[in-house]
């Protein structure tokens, strides 16, 4: 029953403490300094703008009100049995207009708490950083991919289980897995020369003479071209099956350590790429390196 009654006290004291401070917060101008610093985050909440004005609040230890220290009663200043806001540290008066003696005591409660908390957490979360260090500092990747200790024990077969660096990782949406047959065409299939004009007077446009005049003469491109399509199809069959084992909708994000499209944009942009320019190189050497990436930035070596 005291600790249902305790929930009710401190939940009416704290919408008291909320209602004050917004109505401090309401009478502020839109130059005063003190807010500006809050709402461009350089330092501070609303919660210290409506201590400051309006009202501290109540002053906790423990996680409860300040409890009986004296006979049945917290201070010597207050009657026994006194359950009422003042005596189990509600502080009324906000800092601007100066707290009374009682207030200032229990308010130094609270705050010693705090700071004993501050230190006891400083050198716990520090020692258990200096033994996990020490546990580890003989754990290290090793060329085969695999994580081994110094007695070349096995610690993971592959760094992470998944061999991706965790501070590199970005959430990003993966529109392959989400195109249709027709879309993919359109968008990922190099269009064969001689297809239509209007096909051929865009290739035209966008590629140089030379680069334009073999692409209906040399058939070993043509094939590769047609290779990569299906490679590309395939892809997306993959991550589909792939999304569908981990996500509940594909429009979930999936974690991946590199991200294409700002690499594809950082080049346009470092080398003036622009749509409207023609491009000398030729589709085939475009693919071929593309397969050396691969082969380079596979995570696991073989087959």
């Amino acid at each position: 029953m005291i600790e249902s009654f305790e929930a009710q006290v401190n939940k009416c004291l704290n919408d008291a403490r909320d209602k004050s401070g917004n109505l401090a917060l309401d009478g502020l101008r839109s130059n005063n300094r003190l807010r500006n610093m809050v709402t461009a985050g350089s330092k501070g909440s609303n919660i210290n703008i409506s201590q400051i004005m309006a009202c501290v609040g109540q002053q906790n230890v423990e996680g409860k009100r300040i409890p009986f220290g004296f006979h049945k009663r917290s201070l010597p200043h207050f009657s026994k049995y006194d359950f009422g806001p003042q005596s189990r540290g509600f502080v009324e008066n906000s800092y601007l207009s100066g707290l009374n003696p009682t207030e200032f005591y229990f308010h130094a409660m609270g705050g010693r708490e705090g700071l004993i908390d501050t230190a006891v957490k400083t050198a716990e979360t520090g020692y258990i950083s200096r033994r996990l260090i020490k546990a580890l500092e003989d754990v290290m990747v090793m060329y085969d991919g695999t994580v081994r200790n110094s007695r070349c024990d096995v610690v993971q077969f592959l760094y992470g289980e998944d061999g991706m660096a965790g501070e590199s990782i970005e959430d990003l949406n993966l529109d392959l897995a989400r195109l249709s047959d027709k879309q993919l065409k359109d968008q990922c299939q190099f269009p064969r020369k001689g297809q239509n004009e209007a096909v051929d007077r865009k290739l035209a446009e966008a590629l140089e003479p030379s680069v334009y005049q073999s692409l209906d003469t040399d058939v070993i491109q043509i094939r590769e071209l047609e290779n990569e399509f299906k490679s590309i199809l395939a892809d997306r069959d993959n991550l589909r099956v792939a999304m569908l084992k981990s996500f509940t909708t594909i429009e979930d994000q999936l974690h991946l350590p590199i991200n294409v499209p700002r690499l594809i944009w950082n080049a346009k942009t470092q080398f003036n790429i622009r749509a409207t320019s023609r491009s000398n190189l030729r589709p085939d050497y475009l693919t071929s390196k593309l397969s050396e990436l691969f082969d380079g930035i596979q995570v696991i070596p073989g087959s």
